[in-house]
């Protein structure tokens, strides 16, 4: 009788026993990060990272549409947050180390005069806006009025002081030499000069500053409105045609067509956005690439 009963107790251990790991098996099927969607190979894909790290200088104001890009990309689930840098060569290079997603502020020809120079792959993610630059004098009202011996400044960086050659060459005062890209052109490929101007490379930040001590000078947009000028008071502007002058944002190749690089620009090509360019700038002074 006692064997017995020491059977039967054996017997029931053993079915709790096996029904506790018959639980236990299916909870660990259940929960198993390989089950169900992915037919049990690999684990789930990770959750799309919806933070953009954004750099944006205050070219065209950038610094300014930054807060309204910040709105534009909440209504379609990312965050932006975003830094005014001091240095663009620094920003550049913060995006390539992956701190920053990305740079606003630069145009095409810088980025591949950067590159060529630096050995980097920094890629073109979309266009902006181009806001044609011109030549503006306290003195003067038009460039007939320009005497003789005058002085001109511009940008002593080569990217930006071809731009300004390129506008003198344009308005009929001097003749560059052929076949070399603005980007590269500097004062001394000027080969023909009838009204003997005098060119004054001066350093981007004084360029403002500059006009009080020459005739005329080359102006960004953002400058000559710092300047109190209207974009009718130059003397002679670039061409609307200069494709590569565009303000284009810069990333990385890897980043270059994804989610939260397509959302970027949705935001940046919104109605919101092309409505505070129209209040910022003078009509005829602002072109968008959408």
């Amino acid at each position: 009788m006692i064997r017995k009963s020491f059977l039967l107790l054996m017997l029931a251990v053993i079915a709790i026993i096996s029904a506790c790991g018959s639980k236990s098996e299916a909870l660990k099927e259940k929960t198993s990060p390989a089950s169900s969607t992915n037919g049990g190979a690999g684990v789930a894909a990770p959750a799309e990272n919806k933070t953009i790290k954004l750099l944006v200088s205050a070219v065209n104001r950038n610094d300014e549409l930054a807060p309204i890009l910040k709105k534009e990309l909440e209504k379609q689930g990312y965050e932006l947050k975003y830094e005014i840098p001091t240095d663009g060569i620094i920003a550049n290079k913060e995006v390539l180390e992956g701190t920053y997603d990305v740079n606003i502020g630069m145009h095409t020809a810088f980025l591949k005069s950067y590159n060529e120079a630096n050995k980097t792959n920094l890629v073109e993610a979309f266009k902006t806006t181009f806001s044609p630059n011109g030549v503006y004098s306290k003195k003067y009202k038009s460039l007939e009025q320009l005497p003789e011996g005058a002085t001109i400044s511009i940008p002593n960086d080569g990217t930006n002081g071809g731009r300004a050659l390129v506008i003198l060459q344009n308005a009929g005062l001097v003749k560059l030499k052929e076949g070399i890209q603005s980007t590269k052109l500097k004062p001394s490929d000027i080969i023909e000069n009838p009204r003997k101007f005098k060119i004054k490379e001066v350093d981007n930040s004084v360029l403002v500053r500059a006009l009080d001590d020459v005739d005329a000078g080359f102006l960004y947009q953002s400058l000559r409105i710092q300047a109190g000028f209207k974009f009718s008071d130059a003397l002679a502007v670039e061409s609307s045609e200069a494709k590569d002058f565009y303000i284009i944002a810069a990333t990385r190749p890897e980043l270059a067509g994804s989610p939260k690089l397509k959302a970027l620009q949705e935001a940046y090509y919104s109605q919101a956005v092309k409505d505070f360019y129209l209040s910022k700038f003078d009509k005829g002074s602002i072109y968008f690439a959408w």
